[in-house]
């Protein structure tokens, strides 16, 4: 009987042991996960990824006057990612001004809060680059993300300084992990002429209060254009959505239209208007090849 009893609590014992160790590991997998997501599938990807979402930090650009540094990768919330990056200026006797020309995943041109920042010799700059997330796409579903950076000195005229492209591969270089668009069932097209094809994937009002339009466009010219938009209404009422855009010949873009500070829950908003504007970045003094205004119910 007691050789049955001491079995029986040795039996327990190395239960309760396993059970423990099993959630020692799984917290010590949690934590060497920081920087790294679960890869998710949407409708715009060419085919379910399995694969590894992981950004980790690394040195992008490495100059003997300036550099840039990939520092960290995370979430705002549910509606905003961010990629943290650092701004390096080597030099003993310039600044620099670091300015992001374009961000594209797989190709596409993303639109993001930017950077153009000026920092001094000698100096480093740790600056976040933003991006708005929606049901279409977020940057899990790139597996190429190509940065275009312009770096001069503050202190030269009319010079547009070094051009420095770098990527990011979240899944891996080698990975076939490629984004396409496939518009869903809420897409709404607002236009198809000669210069570009337009459609607004999403409306959605974020933790911040701000309505936010997605859009998608497709360039059909020969022609590097410039897309902008001044003038916008929320039921009616005047708003800025001032926003540019530059995307090259045959080239798509995902951009996003902010209508900023709404006093007004989103079942409240009944019509959004915005314009979109078109012109040859080598002609600007030419005029815009295309100025119309669209309006869209979310």
């Amino acid at each position: 009987m007691k050789r049955r009893t001491a079995l029986a609590l040795a039996c327990i014992l190395a239960l309760s042991l396993t059970a423990c160790g099993g959630k020692k590991a799984a917290k010590e997998s949690a934590e060497t996960t920081e920087m790294t997501e679960t890869a998710e599938s949407g409708a715009g990807t060419e085919k379910q990824v399995k694969a590894e979402f992981r950004i980790t930090p690394f040195q992008a650009i490495d100059k003997e006057d300036y550099g840039v540094k990939i520092d960290n990768y995370g979430n705002v919330g549910e509606d905003q990612e961010y990629l943290q990056l650092t701004l390096q200026n080597k030099s003993e006797d310039k600044s620099c001004v670091f300015v992001l020309l374009n961000l594209e995943g797989d190709g596409i041109v993303l639109s993001t809060s930017g950077i153009s920042e000026t920092v001094e010799p000698g100096q480093e700059k740790q600056v976040n680059l933003i991006f708005q997330k929606n049901s279409t796409y977020s940057l899990k579903s790139f597996g190429d993300l190509t940065f275009r950076f312009a770096i001069r000195d503050s202190n030269a005229q009319n010079q547009k300084g070094e051009t420095d492209v770098f990527h990011i591969y979240p899944y891996g270089e080698n990975k076939e992990v490629s984004y396409v668009f496939a518009p869903n069932d809420s897409y709404k097209q607002l236009d198809d002429n000669e210069i570009f094809e337009a459609g607004v994937t999403e409306c959605k009002q974020d933790q911040f209060g701000n309505e936010n339009v997605f859009f998608y466009l497709r360039n059909k010219t020969n022609k590097r254009l410039y897309i902008n938009s001044e003038k916008g209404s929320v039921n009616g009422q005047t708003r800025s959505t001032t926003q540019y855009f530059e995307v090259g010949p045959g080239q798509s873009l995902f951009g996003v239209l902010t209508y900023q500070d709404l006093t007004m829950p989103e079942t409240e908003i009944k019509e959004l208007q915005f314009n979109l504007r078109a012109q040859d970045v080598d002609n600007l003094a030419g005029g815009p090849l295309l100025d119309k205004t669209y309006t869209v119910t979310p």
